[in-house]
Order: C-alpha cells, then structure tokens, then sequence
C-alpha cells in the first residue's frame, strides 16, 4: 500500500517530505542530498569540537608531565609560601628589633656595673688594700656579669604554642626581674647600700624587712644573695597581704606564705614542714631567685647553685592583694643581698 505525500517523512534541512534517511544520532530525517550534508556537518563537529579538545588536552598533560611546576594548584603552594615567609620576615624583623632595643638598656646596665667594678680595682690597688676574700668576691661579681651578658634572665624569649598554629610565634619580651629596695621593720636590723644590703645584727632574734613595693597583677622575680648565713641557716623569704598585722614572729602570721630554715614551708602563717617535698638548701654564697606570680596566684623559690625548685599556691581569700615581700632573719651576722 503506498503511502500518501502528507504522511511522508520531511527532511530536517529543505522541508520537503521526500525524506529518505532518519539519523540514528538526532532521530531527524533528511533527504538523500542533505544526508550527506548532515554527515558532512557531524564529520566537522568532530574535528572542531572533540578532537580538537582531545589534542588540547592531550597537550597539557603532556607540558604537565614534562614541566609539573607549571601546575595551577603549584602555583597556588607556591604564592602559599612567598607569603607565609614574608609574614615570618616581617615577625622576625620586628623581633629583632625589640632584641635590639631590649639588649641595648641590658648592656648599658652592664657597662655601668663594669665601670663601678674597675674603679673598685683601681682603688684597692692604689691603697694596696685587698685580700682573698675580696678577690673571691670580685670574681663572683664579674662571673654573674658574664653569665647575665650571655644569657640575660631579663629577656625572654617565648614561641606561641597555640596547637592551631602551624609554625609557633615568636616574640620577645623583658623579664619579669625588677628593681626593688627593702626597708626595716622591726628586730636588730640594718638595711645599707640604697636598701639592698640587709644585715642582721649582733643579737639572736626575729628581725624583718619589707619590700617597698606592692604586688597585685603580673610576674614579679627577686634575686638575693647570702653573702652570709649567720650562725645558722634560717631565712624566711615570704609574701604577707597588705593589711595583715606584722610582728616579729611572722612566720604565724595569718596570710603569711613562703620558706624558711629547716624544712619549714609556711601556709596562711601554719608551719607545714617539708611541705612539697621541700627541704632546705641555703648555705653562704647561695644566689635564690624568689618569683611572685599575682596572675597564677603562685609563688617559686628555686636555687641556682642546687638548682632545687619549689612552688605554693596562694588561696587569695586568705592571702588577699595586694601583698608584700617579708624578709625575717633570725642569727646574728646574717648577710642577704637583694640583686638587680
């Protein structure tokens, strides 16, 4: 049966309903003619759209494998790390800086300290009056300078170890150590060299000094030497709250914390021997650095020739701020030098 001209296929491209062929790709019919045109067209795109993307890619991958720091994602890490190193440049410039402006108050300190020294020197020679012991402390003055040159307790160093970093930062700052004076109390006590020479007198008993200073926010690090311990070896290096009542026995007095002689560690003024683990450990020459540390409500006491290290926490509702340093010495001829 043949069919009728009206239900003919018509071909996609000239509209005539003489379609012959029907794309299997597209589902359109063409005529003879314009079939081989739509093949023709197929065979362009092709070329045009396939294998010209093909041999494009074909040619990056090619670059990549031969020169793989031309990679975008290279270049990423790459502008990654021109900046992390600029920001680490730019840290450490600063750092420096601040050292610089820091170790520059610390070696006029020390300049100054060398001067007072020599004119000690000169002098003695001049008079010819010096002995061993004089040499011996001289020494020690210039060997302490040495060390502090080289490795300053006034400057510190500190690397943020925040765990979400990736590399700590690092900056500088000046020590807690800080310049303070004593002043008498009560007791047999005599205070010399602009209230840094505290020396107890003749008499057995309880002798006090205090800090001139108040301490309520922040670090605090002192520094004494014993030049002498006396007859004995009892020194109480305390903290007490402002407003506490002071006497001769301060050890009992309430807000009273620190370390003294004998094993004796003192808690709200209650003897708590060998508390910590503590045990005493001052002898003549002995250098004691003292830490008051308000923010922590901590106070340390560390040896630097046994290098023994103790610490106590205050209960600030029994110790409140703002708080003192007390100094109690008990033999005659004790010697303690508070160091800058």
């Amino acid at each position: 049966m043949a069919f009728s001209s009206s239900n003919k296929p018509r071909c996609a491209t000239c509209g005539k309903n003489i379609g012959t062929f029907t794309c299997r790709g597209c589902s359109q019919d063409f005529c003879l003619s314009h079939a081989q045109e739509h093949r023709q067209l197929l065979g362009k795109k092709m070329d045009e759209d396939v294998i010209l993307m093909h041999d494009q890619l074909q040619q990056c991958l090619n670059q990549q494998v031969k020169q793989p720091s031309l990679h975008p994602l290279m270049k990423e890490i790459n502008e990654w790390e021109k900046q992390s190193i600029e920001k680490i440049q730019l840290v450490a410039q600063n750092t420096r800086q601040k050292f610089l402006d820091i170790i520059s108050k610390h070696t006029n300190n020390a300049k100054i300290a060398l001067i007072s020294i020599k004119e000690q020197l000169s002098r003695a020679r001049d008079e010819d009056d010096f002995f061993e012991a004089d040499i011996n402390e001289w020494k020690e003055k210039l060997e302490k300078l040495k060390t502090d040159l080289n490795t300053p307790k006034a400057i510190t160093i500190k690397l943020d170890d925040n765990m979400n970093s990736f590399i700590p930062k690092i900056s500088i700052s000046e020590g807690p150590m800080i310049i303070e004076t004593f002043e008498k109390i009560l007791g047999d006590i005599d205070i010399q060299d602009k209230g840094r020479l505290i020396t107890h007198g003749s008499s057995k008993g309880y002798a006090l000094v205090r800090s001139k200073g108040e301490y309520s926010s922040g670090q605090h690090l002192f520094c004494f030497t014993i030049e002498n311990i006396g007859t004995g070896n009892w020194i109480l290096f305390s903290i007490v709250s402002k407003n506490a009542p002071i006497t001769e026995m301060s050890y009992s007095t309430p807000t009273t914390y620190g370390w003294a002689g004998i094993n004796q560690v003192y808690l709200n003024g209650t003897c708590s021997n060998g508390f910590n683990g503590y045990k005493t450990n001052m002898e003549t020459n002995h250098t004691l650095e003292f830490m008051i540390d308000c923010d922590k409500q901590k106070l340390r006491l560390r040896n630097e020739q046994t290098q023994s290290m103790y610490e106590l926490d205050i209960d600030i509702s029994k110790c409140p701020f703002p708080w003192y340093i007390i100094l109690n010495l008990y033999h005659p001829g004790t010697r303690l030098r508070f160091l800058q």
